[in-house]
C-alpha cells in the first residue's frame, strides 16, 4: 500500500488570510499546513528554502505589485518537481493581472475572498492530480518517526534502535529479507550510542558536515550511511564532539527529504537537547514516539516535551511508551492521572529486563538477535507492528 502526505506552505502577512486558509483547510485528508508570516515579496532565505521544499505553496499576493510576482518567479526557477503554486488576490483582479502570475508560475488564480468550502475543494483537486502524477512517477515517501525521551536514561535508544529492527519486517520466518527499507539515524551528535548498540563504527560524516556545511544529497548520504547484516541502513554519531550550533536546519531537512525518498520508515532518535535543527525532523514526522515512565517528574517533562513539539505542528501525532513497566491487568490510579495528564491512552507498555536489555548492548545486536523470546522484544515488536498498521509502508521503485 503506498502513502503520500502533502505537504502546504502558505506566505501571508495578513493574519485574517491566514486565520482563514488554516481554518478552511483544517480537515483535509493527508494535508500538512504551515504558515509564514510574511509578504510575498519580502521571500527570502529561510522562507526562500521553505518554499522549495513544500507540494503546495498558496501565496497571498498583489500581481499589481512588481516585487511579488518577480519573487514567484524565481520561486518558480527553484520549485520540487510536482509542486504547486496556488495564488490568493483579490477577487475583482484582471485576466492581464492574472495571466502576469499564470506567467510568473502560478497554476492557479484563486480570488480573495472564497469560501471555506471553495478552498478545501480546489486544494483537494490539487493533491489528487499530485497523487496521479506522483504514481506514475514512482514517487513516494517514507515516514518520518522521531524518538524522544522524557528524562534522561529512560531507554528512547533502546526502543528507536530495536523499532528500527522490527519495521524492517523480515518476509517470513525461514525467508529473512526485508520487506521494508529503514534507516536509523542518531541525532544526539555529541553523546549518541546507536552505534554502540549494533556494533558499528562511528561516523564522521556528521562532523564533517558540520565543519564543512555541506548539504547532503543522495550520494553524501549512501557513502555515510552504514548497514547490518538484517539491511538496516544506520548513520552513526561521529567520534568528535560536534557543537550544536555548528548544524543547520538547512543540512538536516535536506538529509530527511533525502532519506525519505529511499526508505519506507526513518526511525530518528533525537537528542534530549531542543535545539533549533530539530525543527525539520518535527515538521515532517508522521508520528513522535516519546518514551517515558510514569514518575511524576518524567510524566510532567513528557507533558512539555508534548505542547513544544506540537506548538508548530498541532496535528502531530503522539505515541506514548511507557518503558520498565509491564502492561497492568488494570491500570492503578497514578496510571489514569498520568494518562488524564497526558491526555492520551497507555497502549504500550515495556517491561523491566534488565537481563536481555543487556545481552543486546554487550553483543552489539538488536534484541530479536539475541533475546527474541523476552517480554520487552516481543513488546517493541507490537510497537513496530502498530506503527506499520498505522503508517503502511511505501513501495518504492527500488524494490
Amino acid at each position: 500500500m503506498s502513502r503520500k502526505r502533502t505537504s502546504l506552505l502558505l506566505f501571508s502577512d495578513d493574519k485574517e488570510i491566514s486565520s482563514h486558509v488554516q481554518a478552511a483547510l483544517a480537515n483535509v485528508a493527508g494535508l500538512k499546513m504551515k504558515a509564514e508570516d510574511v509578504s510575498v515579496s519580502n521571500i527570502n532565505g529561510k522562507a526562500f528554502d521553505l518554499a522549495a521544499q513544500n507540494d503546495i505553496v498558496v501565496f497571498a499576493t498583489d500581481p499589481e505589485n512588481a516585487a511579488d510576482v518577480a519573487t514567484i518567479r524565481r520561486l518558480d526557477d527553484e520549485r520540487q518537481d510536482n509542486a504547486i503554486f496556488l495564488a490568493l488576490t483579490d477577487s475583482s483582479i484582471t485576466l492581464a493581472s492574472a495571466r502576469a502570475l499564470t506567467d510568473a508560475g502560478v497554476d492557479e488564480v484563486l480570488p480573495y475572498p472564497i469560501s471555506n468550502e471553495e478552498l478545501s475543494r480546489h486544494v483537494e483537486k490539487w493533491i489528487k492530480k499530485q497523487g496521479t502524477r506522483a504514481g506514475a512517477a514512482g514517487d513516494r515517501e517514507g515516514a518520518i518517526i522521531p524518538v524522544v525521551q522524557a528524562r534522561g536514561g529512560i531507554g528512547s535508544t533502546t526502543v528507536a534502535v530495536n523499532l528500527a529492527d522490527h519495521l524492517l519486517a523480515p518476509k517470513s520466518r525461514f525467508r529473512k529479507e526485508a520487506s521494508n527499507r529503514v534507516a536509523l539515524v542518531d541525532m544526539d551528535f555529541q553523546f549518541g550510542s546507536v552505534g554502540d548498540f549494533l556494533e558499528l563504527e562511528p561516523q564522521e560524516a556528521i562532523f564533517q558536515m558540520a565543519a564543512g556545511g555541506l548539504i547532503p544529497d543522495a550520494m553524501w548520504i549512501e557513502q555515510s550511511m552504514a548497514e547490518t547484516e538484517k539491511g538496516l541502513q544506520v548513520l552513526t554519531a561521529p567520534s568528535d564532539f560536534v557543537p550544536l550550533d555548528a548544524i543547520t536546519e538547512r543540512q538536516i531537512s535536506a538529509l530527511i527529504q533525502n532519506l525519505r525518498k529511499t526508505n519506507d520508515y526513518v526511525v530518528v532518535d533525537l537528542p534530549r537537547a531542543l535545539v533549533p535543527w530539530i525543527q525539520p525532523v518535527m515538521d515532517d514526522a508522521d508520528q513522535m514516539i516519546i518514551v517515558t515512565d510514569t514518575t511524576v517528574p518524567a510524566i510532567r517533562s513528557a507533558k512539555r516535551l508534548i505542547e513544544f513539539y506540537k506548538t508548530d505542528n498541532p496535528n502531530l501525532h503522539v505515541e506514548v511508551v511507557i518503558n520498565h513497566e509491564k502492561k497492568p491487568m488494570v491500570q492503578a490510579h497514578h496510571h489514569k492521572e498520568a494518562a488524564r495528564a497526558l491526555d492520551v491512552r497507555f497502549e504500550h507498555w515495556l517491561p523491566h529486563d534488565e537481563k536481555a536489555a543487556r545481552a543486546s548492548v554487550d553483543f552489539g545486536k538488536p534484541l530479536s538477535a539475541v533475546a527474541g523470546s523476552s517480554g520487552l522484544n516481543k513488546a517493541i515488536s507490537a510497537l513496530a507492528r502498530s506503527t506499520m498498521k498505522a503508517l503502511p509502508s511505501v513501495e518504492h521503485a527500488t524494490h
